[in-house]
């Protein structure tokens, strides 16, 4: 299919119908007027802005995301924006739902039929004080320089989202949409990024302003933030998200099709056929970020003692859906012997070699090398997740004190599939 149709076809699907903007308009105006009324009611200095890809209008049909921040003034106290901030940020308005949630400071999720408000405060600086306090400056600078290219930030966020290394969050380590948006402003065009990006080299570096000096970062992709330049943009981008893109961009200039824009649930595939696949399963309701951040900590430390135990794990991936959450290990070898062959040192290191047969009462040579066989003390991968667990040792901080239940083979596969499951890994 030719590269024009794919995307005329594509743009189609994902370009905000004329009633969704409308409807996204009057909704963003309502809340706006509401806030901005509740700020008149306090002698706070603050505005309430919108930001996010509404503002910039690169958002893709049938997302319902909203971000609103509430702007303060520096003058304010870090402790009464965030109390002002949480009691503001609650929408009081018929139909609408509120949570706190907690990044750099607490804000509030409101949810209004399909749709999802986030109200956050923030300071009006260009002196960062807060993490947030950039986004307002994100949205301007997106804003003044996006031109005519908003049709070519949807064409890569679907292509991203088809390929699966969409959003930055905890439980993909992506590209955020901020970042295909510079990209698109620095390259001019969706096809540039995807040709630029299949002859990307490790630690590749962008800076769209040119600031001058190169500024040390050791991530596998630099971008340079225009409104900070510090910052990396693509810090929280994982080396395996930034080969897929490079792996699929490839893939797809050789041979363009649609499939690559059309979103695939992750389910867990067992890989090797004599391999064993084991389910941690912990019981316990986080925020998204909290637990796949705390997930991935374990699940590392976990294959890591896999490793270090010769059970040759092969992969590893991480799920939640509502309060059930856990890893997903596909595991080569799932009995060892009783007993293992345990390296000393060379028989010409005396010292070693004398402190090494008083330690071990049976030992044995080969070749220069003096050896002695111990029990092992982990046999199966059961005993490696239980081990883990009970030693708290490595697992990520809630994790800890929740629940847990560990299956295995085919009642784990029935299990991640019935559930139907996104895997990350």
């Amino acid at each position: 299919m030719m590269f024009s149709k794919i995307k005329a076809d594509i743009l189609k699907e994902i370009v905000p119908s004329d009633k969704e903007k409308k409807e996204i308009t009057s909704l963003t105006n309502t809340i706006v007027s509401h806030l901005t009324e509740k700020i008149s009611k306090t002698n706070l200095k603050a505005r309430v802005e919108v930001v996010g890809s509404i503002a910039k209008d690169t958002w893709i049909s049938r997302d319902r995301d909203l971000d609103i921040f509430i702007v303060f003034d520096i003058s304010t106290p870090l402790e009464e924006l965030k109390k002002m901030g949480l009691a503001l940020g609650k929408i009081e308005l018929m139909g609408f739902t509120s949570e706190t949630a907690y990044a750099n400071h607490p804000y509030t999720i409101n949810r209004f039929k399909e749709f999802k408000i986030d109200v956050v405060p923030c300071y009006d600086s260009l002196e960062i004080i807060t993490a947030v306090d950039r986004t307002p400056h994100h949205t301007r600078f997106v804003k003044e320089n996006i031109g005519d290219l908003r049709n070519d930030v949807r064409l890569l966020k679907q292509f991203m989202k088809g390929v699966g290394v969409y959003s930055s969050e905890q439980k993909i380590q992506g590209f955020a949409g901020y970042l295909c948006e510079l990209l698109i402003i620095h390259y001019k065009s969706f096809e540039n990024v995807l040709k630029n990006a299949s002859e990307w080299q490790y630690g590749e570096y962008i800076d769209i302003k040119n600031s001058g000096e190169k500024v040390s970062f050791k991530d596998p992709l630099i971008v340079i933030d225009p409104v900070d330049p510090k910052r990396n943009v693509a810090s929280a981008l994982s080396l395996e998200r930034l080969a897929e893109f490079i792996h699929y961009s490839r893939l797809f200039l050789e041979s363009p099709s649609v499939d690559y824009f059309k979103k695939k649930k992750k389910l867990f595939v067992k890989r090797y056929p004599n391999s064993e696949v084991y389910a941690v399963i912990f019981q316990g309701e986080l925020l998204d970020d909290i637990i796949f951040s705390q997930l991935r900590k374990s699940a590392k430390y976990m294959f890591s003692i896999f490793e270090k135990n010769d059970f040759k794990p092969l992969s590893y991936g991480l799920f939640k859906k509502g309060e059930e959450s856990g890893i997903v290990f596909e595991i080569e070898r799932y009995e060892l012997s009783k007993m293992v062959k345990h390296l000393g040192p060379k028989i010409f290191d005396h010292s070693h070699w004398e402190s090494f047969v008083k330690k071990y009462e049976k030992t044995f040579i080969e070749e220069d090398k003096v050896y002695t066989l111990r029990d092992r003390a982990l046999l199966t991968p059961h005993d490696v997740i239980v081990s883990v667990m009970s030693g708290k040792e490595g697992l990520g901080k809630n994790l800890k004190t929740l629940p847990y239940r560990t299956i295995k083979d085919d009642e784990a596969l029935s299990f991640l599939a019935d559930k139907e499951f996104d895997i990350y890994v």
